[in-house]
């Protein structure tokens, strides 16, 4: 059975490789955004880098070894948490719409 200091070195190591795999992709979206500006697809990239840095947010301070204490953190986690979820939610439907020609591109 794996020690319980293991076990939360393993997790912390996961959610540093979950940050950088984030920022990587909060960076792209962020060159997609603006490479595709005034172009259909633009409307389905608009809301990803907000889910990027919202899930950034989100896993920051297990990040961080918990070396600092939020006040409020889980209402803090929840809110953000769920901005993620919508904006993601979003994205999808604006690629359901843009995929099944629903509106003029």
């Amino acid at each position: 059975m794996i020690s319980e200091e293991t076990y939360w070195l393993l997790v912390q190591a996961v959610t540093v490789a979950n940050i950088v795999v984030l920022s990587i992709g909060f960076v792209l979206s962020l060159i997609a955004v603006r490479g595709f500006s005034g172009a259909p697809i633009n409307r389905m990239l608009k809301p990803m880098p907000v889910v990027f840095g919202a899930f950034i947010l989100t896993n920051a301070p297990v990040a961080a070894f918990y070396l600092f204490e939020l006040p409020h953190y889980r209402v803090l986690f929840s809110i953000v948490f769920t901005v993620a979820v919508l904006a993601a939610v979003v994205a999808a439907l604006q690629a359901v719409y843009l995929l099944t020609e629903r509106r003029d591109l």
